[in-house]
């Protein structure tokens, strides 16, 4: 690719102009998970088709990567870090469907089928991540413990281990079983800081971290309306964060992400 890349995440799709967009295009190859393509599609109107209508009205206005799944699943069966999503994509021509940047565009019954099934599989993954959460406290003991100010301290020193302290990464890695029935995970001995999976563990810790704190370390057995929406936002977010670190190039305007992002890649270009 011939010009630098940068990932795309929703939430600056949404604060951005049609003619920002544009312009970054002229620049730079927008990289489009397939989490942001879900999430557009999921949308409510009129966020969905505004969205959609922001992209070049050209052929290949953004370069479809492989999904974060894919790349990790690609690490497990080769032993081999799979390099940047930029390197992992669909070598396809393709526009986006005009109908998309309509507010009476409705999907194709195999579309909403699709899409019911990506909404289950989220369902899963959030059920996952509230257990990860609620492991927070044997990974990183009296994190709740001190006045506001301490508190704040513990966090922030925690997500620096988590950031930067790669032999304390590495040993967590190291404690990790491959659910029953699945391929092993790649040894500990060759996982360097630029594998997917090593990353992966990074950006899954900060997120449970945040998310142990934000509930005061009171994770709900349940969770419904805005509570469980803001956790599904979390995972989903999780996604693209991993791919910018990756690829080393983000575009986002939610501050969490900019901060992570600027931890675990601190040489790497924001676009905020």
């Amino acid at each position: 690719m011939a010009k630098p890349t940068i990932v795309l995440d929703k939430n600056y799709l949404q604060g951005s102009t049609a003619a920002h967009i544009l312009q970054l295009a002229q620049s730079h190859q927008l990289l489009m998970a397939d989490v942001l393509f879900y999430e557009l599609i999921s949308s409510s109107e009129p966020g969905r088709s505004r969205c959609f209508a922001k992209f070049p009205k050209t052929e290949n206005p953004v370069v479809l990567v492989h999904q974060m799944g894919a790349l990790l699943k690609q690490e497990i069966e080769s032993h081999e870090a799979c390099g940047k999503p930029s390197t992992r994509y669909e070598d396809i021509r393709f526009q986006f469907n005009e109908a998309l940047a309509s507010t009476n565009y409705a999907l194709p019954p195999s579309a909403a089928e699709a899409l019911q099934e990506q909404t289950a599989e989220l369902r899963e993954d959030v059920e996952r991540f509230l257990d990860r959460v609620r492991l927070i406290p044997t990974l990183i003991p009296n994190l709740l413990e001190g006045t506001s100010a301490e508190l704040q301290s513990l966090r922030e020193a925690a997500e620096d281990v988590i950031a930067t302290d790669t032999d304390a990464m590495l040993k967590f890695y190291g404690s990790l079983v491959a659910p029953p029935g699945e391929l092993p995970l790649p040894p500990v001995t060759i996982m360097t800081r630029d594998w997917a999976l090593f990353r992966w563990q990074q950006v899954q810790l900060l997120f449970a971290l945040d998310a142990y704190c934000r509930y005061g370390g009171h994770v709900p057995d349940t969770l419904s309306g805005k509570a469980y929406e803001k956790i599904e936002h979390d995972v989903l977010d999780a996604h693209y964060l991993l791919l910018g670190v990756l690829e080393g190039s983000f575009a986002t305007r939610e501050k969490k992400l900019q901060r992570w992002f600027g931890l675990l890649c601190p040489d790497g270009q924001l676009d905020s």
